[in-house]
This record gives C-alpha cells, sequence and structure tokens, in this order.
C-alpha cells in the first residue's frame, strides 16, 4: 500500500474575550511564560455525560517550535485538573478532549490558551491562534476559519507591527482566500509602505515580491525578484535554485552528485542550516530517481549509504507497491518489501529514534504500527502476485484483521484475496460479510463473496438482494451521517476551458445536480479513486440530470493539457475536465487538499462537500450516489 495525511470558549485573550465560561478554567487567569498552569476541565459537546474515560491532548508553541504531548487529566466527580509547567519561550498552547473517537471542539471554537507579557498578550500568541484557525485547529477536530485566523493576524500586527513581515505572506493568502472587498487596497498600500521604507536588505526584496504575487501583479513580482538577483547576486535566493535543480534533476547519478554538494553546504554554510531537516527526503528522492531507470543495485547502494532507514523503508515500500500493481519486477519488489516491512515492525516494538515533538508518545505508537500494517500489506500483495498466498495470508491477518480490525478497505481487499486461497469458504465467508456489513468492502470483496455464492446455492440468483440486506446497516449508518453534513452554500461562479478548448461555465449547469472532482495528474489519491469515478460517470451517463465535472488544478509543468489528455487516454477514462490553470476555481470553493468532491444541487447550492479517497471504490459509489439522490430533492 502506498503511503497515504468545543462549548463557548474561555479566551483570556484581552479584548477577544466577550464572555467566559465554566467548563475550562485555567489558573492563573493572564498566565505568563514560565508560570505552572493548572486548568479545570468538564466534558461538554460530543463528550458531555460521558462514561468512558476522557484524555486530554496538548500542542505548545513557542519560540523553540510546537510540540505535542500528552496531558493527564485527574478526575474529580465531574471534573477534570491538570497542570502544565511551561517554559519561558511559550507563547500559545492548544488543548484537545476526547473519549475515544468522540472530541469535544468546543462547537468548533477550540480550546486554547493565550500567554501574556507586562499586561498585554505575548508577542507571536497572537499569530500562533491565527495559524490555529488556519491550519493546526484540525489537530483537535476543529474546522479551519479564515476569517478567524485574519482576525486574530490583525490583532498581532497591530499590538507588533514587526510581525508583518514574518507573516504577512500568509495573512494576505487568506485575505485572498476569503475573498475580501478590500485586499487589493490593503495589498497595495503595504507595498506603498514597504517602498518608502526602502529595500536595504534580500528579506526586503522577497517581502515585497510577495506583496506583487498576492495582489496578482506577477510581472511585477518577477522584476524585483530578478532586482534582487542582481543586488545580491550571491544571496538566499541561490540556495533556493540549487535545491529546485537538484529536485528536478531526473538522472540518478547526477542527482547523487548535487546532493553532496548540498550536504557540504550545510555543513559549512549557516545559511543553508534551514535544510538539515531535508536530508532525509532530499535521499528518499535519489532512491526514486535510481527506481525510476529501474538501476536496482544502485539504488540499494545509495541505500546503504542512508542512516535514515525509516526513510529508505518508507521509499522501498512505495517502489514495491508500484512494481506489484504493474505485476512486474515482483523478485525486486520481494526484496525491497521485505526489508520495509521487518525494519518497520522491528521499530514500531523496539524504536531505536526518539519520538518526533510534533505528536504525542500514543500517537507515535499508532504511528508505528500502522506504518507496519501499512507495509505488511504491501508485501502480502508481493506475495499473492508470487503466488505465495500461505506467507502472504499470515501478514495480510496481521495487519487487516489484527492491527486494522476490518475498518480499512484497502487492506481488506488485500486480506480477502489471499483468505480466497488460504481459508475454506466456511472461514472465509462471515468474514467478507462482516466488511461488507461495515461499509468497508471493495468490488473484488464482493467478487469473492459470489463466487462463495454462487457455488453454495448452484446460482447466483438473489446474490444482489442478498448484497443489499448486508449492506442496510452501513448504509442507513451513511445516510445519518450524510444529512449531519449537509451544506447549503452558494457555489461559486466560474467558467473554465475543457480539453478541446470549450469554455464551459457553471451556471450552464443550472437545472442539473452536478459532481465536481478537483484532482491532478500527480495526485495518489485521486488517481486511485478514478476506476470508482468511472464507475460513476458510467452509472449515469444517460441520466440528463446529472452531470460530472473534474477540474484539474494545481497542475504542474508546462504542458498540462497535454499531461491531462495523455492519462485520460491511457486509462480509457471518460471524463469531461476542465483545465484550472491559474489554480483560481481551487481558491474560490477554498479547496485545503484533493481530491475534493463538491455536489450540487440543481440551484447551483453547493450541499455536500468529501475531502479525500479511502481506498474503497465500493464505499465511494454509494456514498456518492446517496449525495447525488439527496441533492437532488429540494431543501
Amino acid at each position: 500500500m502506498t503511503k497515504k495525511s468545543w462549548l463557548l470558549i474561555f479566551l483570556i485573550t484581552g479584548t477577544l474575550t466577550s464572555f467566559a465560561q465554566t467548563n475550562f478554567l485555567v489558573t492563573p487567569e493572564k498566565p505568563k511564560p514560565g508560570d505552572l498552569l493548572t486548568i479545570t476541565y468538564t466534558p461538554a459537546g460530543d463528550i458531555a455525560n460521558t462514561t468512558k474515560k476522557v484524555e486530554s491532548i496538548l500542542y505548545v508553541t513557542s519560540s523553540k517550535g510546537r510540540k505535542a504531548d500528552d496531558l493527564i487529566l485527574k478526575k474529580s466527580g465531574k471534573k477534570y485538573t491538570a497542570t502544565i509547567q511551561t517554559d519561558t519561550a511559550v507563547n500559545f498552547i492548544q488543548l484537545g478532549f476526547y473519549a475515544d473517537d468522540k472530541h469535544d471542539n468546543n462547537y468548533n471554537e477550540g480550546y486554547f490558551i493565550q500567554f501574556y507579557q507586562n499586561e498585554k498578550i505575548r508577542k507571536g500568541s497572537y499569530a500562533s491562534l491565527a495559524l490555529f484557525h488556519f491550519q493546526f485547529g484540525q489537530q483537535t477536530q476543529v474546522a479551519r476559519n479564515n476569517d478567524k485566523a485574519i482576525e486574530a493576524f490583525e490583532k498581532e500586527f497591530q499590538t507588533y507591527p514587526e510581525q508583518k513581515r514574518s507573516y504577512g505572506g500568509t495573512y494576505y493568502y487568506m485575505l485572498n482566500a476569503a475573498k475580501k472587498p478590500d485586499v487589493s487596497t490593503l495589498i497595495q498600500k503595504e507595498i506603498e509602505a514597504t517602498l518608502k521604507t526602502g529595500l536595504k536588505t534580500e528579506d526586503d526584496y522577497s517581502y515585497l515580491e510577495q506583496l506583487y504575487n498576492s495582489a496578482k501583479l506577477p510581472e511585477q513580482g518577477k522584476f524585483i525578484a530578478a532586482q534582487k538577483k542582481i543586488s545580491f547576486p550571491t544571496g538566499k535566493w541561490t540556495i533556493a535554485q540549487q535545491i529546485d535543480a537538484f529536485l528536478t534533476e531526473k538522472d540518478p547519478t547526477k542527482k547523487e552528485e548535487l546532493l553532496a554538494t548540498i550536504e557540504q553546504h550545510i555543513k559549512q554554510d549557516k545559511e543553508w542550516k534551514g535544510y538539515e531537516g531535508s536530508l532525509s527526503y532530499f535521499k528518499s528522492t535519489v532512491l526514486s530517481a535510481y527506481s525510476a531507470k529501474k538501476q536496482w543495485d544502485a539504488m540499494k547502494k545509495f541505500a546503504s549509504t542512508m542512516p535514515e532507514k525509516s526513510q529508505v523503508a518508507s521509499t522501498y515500500n512505495n517502489v514495491a507497491w508500484g512494481l506489484q500493481e504493474k505485476n512486474e519486477e515482483l523478485t525486486v519488489a520481494e526484496e525491497l518489501s521485505r526489508f520495509a516491512t521487518e525494519y518497520t515492525k522491528s521499530e514500531w516494538k523496539n524504536p531505536t529514534s526518539a519520538k518526533p515533538d510534533y505528536v504525542t508518545a500514543k500517537q507515535w505508537e499508532k504511528q508505528r504500527e500502522s506504518s507496519y500494517a501499512m507495509y505488511a500489506d504491501t508485501y502480502a500483495m508481493v506475495l499473492y502476485r508470487l503466488g505465495e498466498f500461505a506467507k502472504g495470508f499470515t501478514y495480510t491477518q496481521e495487519a487487516a484483521i489484527t492491527i486494522g480490525k476490518g475498518k480499512d478497505a484497502e487492506q481488506n481487499n488485500t486480506y480477502a484475496l489471499l483468505a480466497e486461497k488460504v481459508l475454506t469458504e466456511k472461514e472465509l465467508k462471515p468474514q467478507l460479510e462482516q466488511f461488507v456489513k461495515d461499509g468497508k468492502s471493495t468490488s473484488a470483496i464482493k467478487d469473492i463473496l459470489k463466487r462463495i455464492y454462487t457455488k453454495e446455492n448452484n446460482s447466483d440468483a438473489g446474490f444482489d438482494a442478498y448484497v443489499v440486506a448486508l449492506e442496510r446497516e452501513a448504509y442507513l449508518k451513511m445516510i445519518e451521517e450524510l444529512r449531519k453534513s449537509m451544506l447549503n452554500e452558494t457555489s461559486p461562479a466560474f467558467t473554465l476551458k475543457d480539453l478541446d478548448g470549450k469554455a464551459v461555465s457553471i451556471a450552464e449547469l443550472k437545472g442539473k445536480v452536478v459532481v465536481l472532482d478537483f484532482w491532478a495528474t500527480w495526485c495518489g489519491p485521486c488517481l486511485a479513486s478514478f476506476p470508482g469515478m468511472q464507475k460513476m460517470v458510467t452509472k449515469y451517463k444517460d441520466d440528463p440530470n446529472v452531470k460530472f465535472v473534474f477540474v484539474d488544478t494545481w497542475e504542474r509543468g508546462d504542458t498540462k493539457e497535454k499531461n491531462a489528455t495523455d492519462f485520460l487516454t491511457s486509462n480509457k477514462y471518460t471524463f469531461h475536465v476542465l483545465m484550472d490553470n491559474e489554480n483560481k476555481v481551487v481558491e474560490q470553493f477554498k479547496v485545503e487538499g484533493i481530491p475534493t468532491k463538491f455536489v450540487l444541487d440543481k440551484e447551483g447550492n453547493i450541499r455536500f462537500k468529501s475531502v479525500g479517497f479511502n481506498g474503497s471504490d465500493d464505499k465511494l459509489i454509494s456514498e456518492l450516489t446517496a449525495m447525488i439522490e439527496m441533492a437532488a430533492k429540494p431543501i
């Protein structure tokens, strides 16, 4: 398998506080860096009155970076208390409270603590709050809120004007994404202020270049970039240029030579130190370059020089998965996958590296377990291709059932393929039925179940009704969740050209239920979802009231239309593709990652939004079908 990603809040933030609450209290009320904090929490929201164990997680943001940890709660009656010893670098703490898989996200406000210094919010704290609303809140089940992020950034800049240089790029990006009516004026004022102050340093030029790009003035941005290179011929921009040259180099030998130069720079030049943490990734791209050329011995030789064995295992796993998908070079795939699986199991049980700061001890344990299950699934599929069914079954059973609990459709698919070769039909059938009942099956799983059913009944008559009965519980649960997630938002208006050069306006599609699928040719999960999406397109091809539109966005390179056309042709997909070459439409829809699908009703309103792909074309088809049917009904 390839690598795949609260009640009203008590804000001790001065002017942002308009009310207090009693279910989350912090003392001292205006904490300073270095204070020992005491929090008191009463479960609320989705975990109010829960009888299950309530747990907590915290993320501490400081000048040293961001660090995650588990917070130990002590229960007293209905309340929970905990203490947090802070250091002198802290400016913001984000907390999460949960019981099993349910979270109290404070009605999407989140729980957090800001820090004071000299009786005012500390420098960087409002910026951390902005990033919480923009990105990090999702770690504690809080949805992104650009408006709140913008408000927090503005408070940071009002209190500490010099911070605009550090966070201005993100701030203006948010303004553009939120379609603020005065954004152009605001950016122009900042451009004028920057020019008035004068361009003295390379950072001044970089900031102005960023402003011009935010203002959608690319030519002016290119001019400033050119001037920066003239004024600072050996400046920091040369580092980015060398990194880009390395990353785009396809020849593995040349790539390895460029990497050696980069490593030397990192050792000797302080300006390069920031790239030290990226070395592991850089090395993995060398491995990938060798694998792309199928220079296996050279790849393994380079891997032997890498101390970052987790990165070797990750790359080997990806290469092995790709080889088994094509059913080629299976001996190589077996060797690479075996190394990845054995190494990852050893690290899961007895880690040799330190816990990363960005995860808690519990999360790290889960990550190591999940990585092993993922790599064991790959190894099981390789062994399946090689006909070593009994050996492969051992790995898939551990991955899909023991670890995965049957909740991962892709791993269940591997299990079903091998189990059909190893188990009796009597042993296999109940597990496959459970996959279907749980909504964690695939088309291949149903095909195997159909073979068993047909053999038992000497006919496949009644099989469809049999499957529908199995799916009913999962289907009803899915419908309930979809009703909760229904939206009623006006779709942004847009016009894009398709691959034939014809302009297509979303307004032209009013009167139809429209499925918009944002994707790119380089996006692995997008491509993995396309067999299921083709089944959906085929299913509705004769229905004039349903239209599928695939928006190719965030595409790379200069031949975007050709890349998309070649991809569709080679895979025989009959998709109607629109080209979002300037990435404007993806911004209009505030898409944060792809694939993302929107289902629009006949009035042009967004009724559903679906992000990602879980590996089950079966689930994709049933879920998207239900969305289409629900969107077709009047509100």
